[in-house]
């Protein structure tokens, strides 16, 4: 059996009289909500410099090492991000292998004098 006009002009009525009767309560209600929801993206926002690439030489092991900065939109706190990695030597070029052994080579004539 459908509910006819009279009905639901009636429900609307009693909606429209309770949310004008309860409207600062709601509105209190979902400033509220959305101030939280805001502080908690706020938190999550986060830049990144461009990523900076090194092939670091320690002792006998090469690493390969990326590094960024990272700064809180929010807080402007920022700190460095990197990630470390072992590589072969047969995964470098030529070139950056002898421009390597070369820069090890003159460290370790400045450390030896």
């Amino acid at each position: 059996m459908p509910i006819d006009i009279i009905l639901w002009a009636v429900a609307a009525g009693i909606a429209g009289f309770a949310v004008g009767y309860f409207w600062d309560e709601i509105k209190a209600w979902a400033t509220q909500a959305v101030r939280a929801i805001l502080n908690g993206i706020n938190w999550a926002v986060e830049v990144t410099s461009d990523a900076l690439t090194y092939l670091v030489r320690q002792g006998t092991r090469i690493y390969k090492k990326v590094e960024v900065y990272v700064k809180n939109v929010a807080s402007g706190g920022i700190r460095r991000e990197y990630r470390q990695e072992l590589i072969s030597e047969t995964e470098i070029p030529g070139d950056i292998l002898s421009q390597l052994n070369a820069k090890g080579q003159l460290l370790m004539m400045r450390t030896s004098t």
